[in-house]
């Protein structure tokens, strides 16, 4: 098949609902909208996973350097997430599809697109790709990259250029963040208390916590948990190793 047997309409349809998908289990934002640019630069990273099935093709993630690396810390949650995305696919082309291992590679811009979007703030971009070049580019052994086997090496404009989200004098959207400040808790647990009780504490009284010994401290952003960890001191400061990342469905 090629990609012209699915109408562009089902396409687009198919992207926005795995763009959603990946959104919400990779944490990336919450909003999926059809887009007709691919807007990348030096800056960005393009995730992919190809599928096989009722029909050939792949699904793409486009992230900054920062977010790829730390969605490639976990490629199970990873490869679960395009996974699933791919299913969403599948539901909506009426087609069986399976997905193999998402990889960073570099693409030709794709013609179906979406944006992931995060409180009306540009965080990434998906997309599909369907046809035959793209099983011969995966194929065990192959040695030309992905983007060498189905186009050629192009010079991707910035993905600023995206209508409505021009920011000057950046270099991307997805990379102007980089500086904000956020905030960082370590929250070993909670509790609840009357006002009586909260009135009646004093130095020396034990405020009992919804945490048993050992478990491990949460870490949250901005009020909302992103990791668990332990405690650790370094040079007589108390610090967190990371022991988990939260999934994205499991945040609160």
């Amino acid at each position: 098949m090629t990609e012209t047997s699915i109408p562009k309409a089902t396409l687009t349809a198919a992207v926005e609902a795995a763009a959603l998908v990946l959104a919400e289990q990779l944490g990336l934002g919450s909003e999926a909208r059809s887009n007709d640019d691919w807007p990348i630069d030096e800056g960005d990273q393009v995730l992919r996973m190809v599928f096989t099935g009722g029909e050939v093709g792949m699904l793409v993630l486009a992230v900054n350097d920062d977010v790829a690396d730390r969605l490639q810390s976990n490629q199970t949650l990873l490869d679960r997430a395009f996974t699933d995305a791919i299913a969403s696919i599948a539901s909506i082309v009426g087609l069986e599809l399976t997905g193999d291992v998402v990889r960073r590679e570099t693409i030709p811009p794709p013609a179906t697109t979406a944006m992931i979007l995060d409180e009306g703030s540009l965080t990434a971009l998906a997309a599909i790709v369907i046809g035959a070049d793209v099983s011969a580019a995966s194929t065990p052994g192959a040695n030309a990259p992905v983007a060498e086997a189905i186009a050629p090496v192009y010079e991707p404009e910035s993905v600023d250029a995206v209508a409505g989200f021009s920011m000057p004098g950046s270099s991307s959207a997805m990379s102007v963040l980089h500086d904000v400040q956020l905030l960082v808790t370590a929250e070993l647990g909670r509790t609840t208390m009357p006002v009586r009780d909260v009135l009646a504490l004093a130095p020396g009284m034990v405020v009992e916590i919804d945490r048993i010994a050992g478990s491990p401290i949460d870490l949250l952003v901005n009020g909302r948990r992103i990791a668990a960890g332990e405690v650790v001191v370094i040079d007589e400061e108390f610090g967190i190793r990371i022991t988990e990342i939260i999934a994205a469905g499991d945040q609160r």
